[in-house]
């Protein structure tokens, strides 16, 4: 039996580093909100902060991910520990979706998925086995 995938948000805003300092301090008072990481993918500026907020991790990122179809401003992602779970869910979403990358490896992720379904809900999904 696989562990259970995990689901996380991501607000993906047009916002610059310092507005998404910005915002972390923001939910961090109103909610108590707590900070899990901040960095930048290699070979970018642009500051990514992982948050967890009332039980759910929240990743406040950059808007507009290189025409992926992921302009979306609020993205659903899901990390699986399971190849097979995570294949099957990319196999899934990306029919008669408007758009799907499989890309990586990543630093934070063995393979990435974004897609966007034919509803035009973004998703991202993180393969770390």
């Amino acid at each position: 039996m696989s562990a259970r995938p995990q689901f996380t948000l991501a607000f993906n805003l047009q916002a610059t580093n310092e507005q998404r300092r910005e915002m972390f301090a923001l939910y961090e008072k109103a909610f108590g909100a707590k900070k899990l990481s901040e960095g930048t993918p290699p070979g970018g500026s642009d500051i990514h902060i992982m948050m967890e907020l009332c039980g759910t991790e929240i990743l406040l990122g950059p808007g507009g991910a290189s025409g992926k179809g992921m302009q979306n401003p609020i993205i659903c992602e899901v990390r699986f520990t399971e190849a097979q779970e995570f294949y099957q869910a990319y196999d899934l979403l990306k029919q008669e979706g408007r758009e799907a990358s499989l890309e990586g490896p990543y630093p934070w992720a063995h393979r990435l998925a974004l897609i966007t379904d034919k509803f035009g809900v973004g998703w991202a999904l993180y393969l770390n086995p």
